[in-house]
């Protein structure tokens, strides 16, 4: 929707629905069509898929700002992963007529674009990062990932967390302690706050930092500060 004029905004808003979830629930499921796409408000929606073999897989924790289904409405296929909107989520729905009533054809492909652009990104990042980092780090990179220094805290158990990391619970609960010892987390039930996220981004064998995207420019001879 970015791009579109106010009143284009007003009129999609007063057709789309907001519903608000106290308890987790599937809102789309692999292999089933689509009846409707999602942009998250608050909370965040668990995206699994199972593979061939039947193993289920968690491949992402959408957060709000994240639209979910609008793949499947756009191209008429069935939902390639199932997305289930955890507690205390709170949901616009809305429909692929709603936005092509509301949107111009440029404005939409170009944020269909940027958010397939921000998915590649994400899934290059998460194959690097399952590819050379220890264990430790990939539990410290997603808890990077999932939270922001305005928003610290990370709604997802020990279980998920380890999903994410490609480790077992006992090794997600060791990284996790160890960090709380050191004043660089802190637990609660179902979440996990970040206390010091400067620490955190410190690998724990070499020490250097750990960039989750590109990391800053080193200034050039005769740039200013």
């Amino acid at each position: 929707m970015r791009g579109a004029p106010d009143h284009a905004l007003a009129a999609l808003l007063a057709e789309a629905k907001v519903v608000n979830l106290r308890r987790p629930k599937e809102i789309l499921r692999q292999g089933e069509d689509a009846d409707c796409m999602y942009l998250i408000l608050k909370g965040r929606v668990e995206v699994t898929f199972i593979d061939v073999n039947g193993n289920r897989v968690l491949a992402h924790s959408a957060v709000p700002g994240e639209v979910l289904g609008e793949v499947e409405q756009f191209s008429g296929r069935t939902c390639a992963a199932t997305c289930t909107a955890q507690h205390d989520s709170t949901l616009m729905i809305f429909d692929a007529a709603m936005i092509l009533r509301h949107l111009s054809a440029d404005i939409l492909l170009r944020n269909l674009a940027a958010i397939f652009h921000e998915r590649l990104t994400r899934d290059n990042r998460q194959h690097t990062v399952a590819m050379f980092y220890t264990a430790e780090d990939r539990v410290r990179i997603h808890l990077l990932s999932m939270s922001t220094p305005d928003m610290p805290d990370v709604q997802i158990s020990q279980t998920e967390l380890a999903g994410f990391a490609g480790c077992s619970r006992q090794t997600v609960n060791r990284v996790l302690s160890q960090l709380r010892a050191e004043g660089i987390v802190d637990m609660g039930r179902g979440a996990i706050r970040v206390l010091d996220r400067t620490r955190l981004e410190q690998a724990s064998v070499t020490g250097e930092q750990i960039f989750l995207d590109e990391p800053p420019a080193s200034p050039r001879a005769g740039d200013h500060p």
